[in-house]
């Protein structure tokens, strides 16, 4: 969708509702994502976020000190969620380790992952990593919770699997730039590859690692 070039005001003053703060910080953070898919970054202001809040830009200033803080909160939202309902699927799965891991690559490339919408957004997220010290933050704790879930599940295939000495820490690294290289590609072309296939592909990459990627000092 291309950028909008005007915001449209209302003929007559707008009625505002009052909201719990919890609500308010959830129109925000809406609004902001709304706009960040529509509009990209760089059209993306307080005064436009607050226009699809319905809310004056008052309120922004009460809960963020600015606005990469509102995009920092909104980029935390969006990656502990989409994380979460990833665990939620492995949890709801069960069963050994590698069942796990595999309920894992499942849910990676379900259609609440495989969001071209979802791209727009993260892609403004990526961005201002480079020149937001809170976005950069939020890049950076997210990945590391990321890793730190693959890690686990790997921790504990090592564990079960005894002919195995796969690095686990390495094999996390690995598996989240397979997944989000694959994400990545099949939203800016889902006729790339098939949902079905880019489990294949970590599948195959899963079984690769732990035949060739032993910690460090063992030899393969």
């Amino acid at each position: 969708m291309a950028p909008e070039t005007d915001i449209t005001r209302p003929s007559g003053p707008r009625k505002r509702e009052r909201h719990a703060p919890d609500a308010r910080r959830r129109a925000l953070i809406d609004a902001t994502l709304q706009c960040l898919r529509e509009c990209g970054v760089e059209q993306t202001s307080v005064r436009r976020i607050c226009e699809r809040a319905s809310v004056s830009v008052g309120l922004v200033n009460h809960y963020y000190a600015s606005k990469d803080a509102l995009i920092a909160d909104a980029y935390a939202e969006v990656a502990d969620n989409l994380l979460g309902a990833l665990v939620a699927e492995v949890e709801r799965h069960g069963g050994c380790a590698r069942a796990r891991l595999s309920a894992f690559f499942r849910a990676s490339f379900s259609p609440v992952v495989l969001d071209p919408d979802l791209l727009r957004v993260w892609l403004s997220f990526w961005g201002m990593a480079y020149r937001s010290e809170a976005i950069a933050d939020v890049h950076d704790r997210t990945y590391r919770d990321q890793l730190a879930v693959l890690e686990g599940m790997l921790d504990d295939l090592v564990r079960e699997e005894e002919e195995t000495d796969l690095d686990a820490r390495l094999g996390a690294i690995g598996l989240a730039g397979l997944l989000d290289g694959l994400w990545v590609e099949w939203c800016l072309n889902a006729r790339t590859f098939t949902p079905e296939e880019g489990v294949r592909l970590c599948e195959a990459c899963l079984d690769g690692m732990l035949r060739r990627l032993p910690r460090n000092g063992a030899t393969p």
